[in-house]
């Protein structure tokens, strides 16, 4: 079996995941996923990089240890890429013993080798960037990558001979043209190197927070050193060989283009000096955009990805961010361009396919996908012509046009159910076989769709996998097995629901951006601060849905000492009728405010689960009105 390594970067652990960490993320999966529709074994790593200053200076900011940010932080990345399905076969922290051990390992060998020495180091340093820069690099005396101040510093350090390995690096870029895409990123890489390299600081003096240096525990390993070797440590060096020698070298490092230089240079060179093979190939994505500037914590200008997914879902956020972003340029967010898509693509052409197919089927065929003779429709060609060029497109990073493509097809289907016209086919026994052929094939194209979207929807097309009646989900489907034909004839389909509900624009509100850099996972109140909180108990009186809208529910809630209206987002989880006669949480002291028309006077508690609300409540009834403290 062909095995396929890839890795995201590892992010660090100072700030809240922004969109920019899960476009890195969800597109690593998306590569993941459809190579094990290819039948590959894949490896999928992931994971933080949790040492250097600025993890320290945190730290000092919070009153607390590096390890204690570490572990605030680091849980915000793995429950976020839980809840968007991310299949990482493995999750690697630099503050693991496992990680420790492998660093020092590298720099080892490259002692061994001759490449590491003790010097002096005098210049420029950024300390978010954990990088060294020249006078001359300097733009308007600050880092050239950040803007931030920079710092003075001279101390002992120890050095790696990156100068060395300048000819070795340009020979091995000539030999392996494809090491680098897309290609401006790899003549950028070229042009770095041919301008000259200088050997690199890998110790700091006055930092107590990372991997010490063997034998000189005064000295710690510079950040780059270590967290580049995550790549290796992740995967068993130098201690569990095995597999280690199965996925090594990587296939696939996908990066952002702001790291391009360590990950194309740095990373190269060390492994060079340590002995081992060089990564296969390294995926440089441009950036996300809001308002013309980079989504990151510097710019305070983050988009804060759990509220994405509250509001357009886990696969309306992972269809946008394959979609519409191109590998080589530069994407820009905006609201309304998920809104379009979740609803266009989604919820129209999709949704609206599935949901007219199989409800047929259930009318006309007593809900067994019909028995049906040779047939040939029209979108059977092109979707197996996608599926014949998959390999290729995947090695190409070819989404956004794979899923257009796709959506061809999904059109075409609609527009042949359009064509045949079912419901009138059914009004004659005489026209039974057409009708049991236009059923079967639009089945199965529905089928075959799912597959081949799963890695970038798979929640959506494990649905429409269980509701064709399969006992297999379609996020484990490969690509032998997709053959035109495969759907069984007189498999009964499963229960049968929307799969994507269509998004109301006048429910829309703007979508909260985070000032990361200040935020914790969990920032302190006073007791005094709580209580200006006016929750208290109240009893649902009446409640009715609000015209117009699929979310909203006018409640009128009794507080004991007053009546009020409450309007809130619950009509998808709850019905008016079930909801008369609870107590539950309300917030009495908010501003007023209008929704769809109706004045809200507080707001009611909920907890929510993948955009599903859940009421706040308690245990046993207490008077209306009682204060929650």
């Amino acid at each position: 079996m062909t095995k396929y390594y890839i890795t995201t970067p590892i992010y660090y652990i100072n700030g809240l995941p922004h969109i920019g960490h899960v476009f890195s993320t969800v597109l690593s999966d998306v590569v993941a996923r459809y190579h094990r529709l290819l039948g590959h074994d894949v490896f999928f790593l992931t994971g933080t990089d949790e040492h250097g200053q600025k993890a320290e200076k945190t730290a000092r900011e919070l009153g607390i240890t590096p390890k204690d940010v570490a572990d605030r932080y680091t849980p915000l990345f793995q429950q976020l890429w839980q809840r968007l399905r991310v299949s990482n076969s493995d999750f690697i922290r630099t503050t693991e013993p496992r990680h420790h051990i492998g660093v020092q390992e590298v720099f080892r060998r490259a002692q061994a080798n001759n490449d590491i020495y003790l010097g002096k180091y005098e210049g420029w340093y950024c300390t978010f960037d954990e990088a060294f820069w020249t006078e001359g690099q300097l733009v308007d005396g600050n880092c050239p990558d950040c803007g931030r101040k920079v710092d003075r510093i001279s101390e002992e350090s120890y050095f790696f001979r990156l100068s060395k390995y300048q000819e070795p690096l340009l020979s091995f870029y000539r030999e392996t043209p494809d090491f680098i895409v897309p290609r401006t990123r790899f003549h950028e890489v070229i042009r770095f190197v041919e301008g000259g390299l200088r050997d690199l600081s890998v110790s700091r003096l006055k930092l107590s927070w990372g991997v010490p240096v063997p034998n000189d525990s005064k000295h710690v390993i510079y950040v780059w050193f270590d967290a580049l070797s995550n790549y290796i440590t992740g995967v068993g060096f130098p201690e569990n060989q095995q597999l280690f020698h199965r996925y090594w070298p990587a296939d696939l490092h996908v990066i952002g283009k702001d790291i391009v230089r360590f990950h194309s240079v740095y990373w190269p060179a060390f492994l060079l000096s340590a002995g081992l093979p060089l990564p296969r190939q390294i995926l440089v994505h441009g950036w996300w955009l809001n308002e013309d500037e980079k989504i990151s914590k510097s710019r305070g200008n983050v988009v804060e990805p759990n509220a994405l997914i509250e509001r357009f879902g886990i696969d309306g956020l992972r269809y946008f961010l394959i979609r519409e972003a191109p590998i080589e340029a530069d994407s820009s967010y905006s609201q309304e361009s998920i809104l379009r898509r979740v609803n266009s693509d989604l919820a129209n052409d999709l949704g609206n396919l599935v949901s007219r197919s199989l409800t047929m089927v259930q009318r006309y065929c007593d809900g067994t996908v019909p028995v049906s003779g040779s047939h040939h429709p029209p979108f059977r060609e092109p979707l197996e012509k996608i599926l014949s060029s998959l390999r290729e497109t995947i090695d190409e990073f070819a989404f956004p046009r794979l899923l257009a493509e796709t959506w061809e097809v999904v059109n075409s289907v609609n527009r042949y159910i359009a064509e045949q016209q079912p419901w009138n086919l059914a009004k004659s026994s005489s026209s039974r076989e057409q009708l049991n052929n236009v059923l079967y094939d639009t089945c199965e194209a529905l089928r075959v769709i799912a597959a081949l979207i799963a890695p970038v929807v798979p929640n959506t097309a494990d649905q429409i996998w269980k509701q064709l009646g399969l006992s297999e989900n379609a996020s484990g489907a490969q690509l032998r097995n997709l053959q035109w034909g495969g759907l069984q004839q007189g498999t009964r389909l499963g229960e049968l629901a929307p799969i994507f509900r269509r998004i109301d624009e006048k429910e829309q509100g703007p979508v909260p951006e985070v000032k990361a850099e200040i935020l914790s996972q969990e920032q302190y109140v006073t007791i005094e601060e709580f209580q200006k909180l006016g929750l208290k108990v109240a009893e649902v009186k009446a409640a009715e849905k609000i015209q117009g809208s699929k979310k909203l529910i006018k409640l009128t809630v009794d507080l004991g000492s007053e009546i009020r209206t409450v309007v809130a987002g619950i009509a998808e989880a709850y019905t008016p009728e079930e909801l008369i006669g609870r107590q539950v949480i309300v917030v009495t002291n908010l501003k007023p405010t209008r929704l769809m028309g109706v004045e809200s006077n507080g707001m009611i508690l909920a907890a929510s689960t993948d955009g599903r609300p859940v009421l706040a409540t308690i245990i046993g009834p207490v008077p209306n009105g009682t204060i929650v403290k």
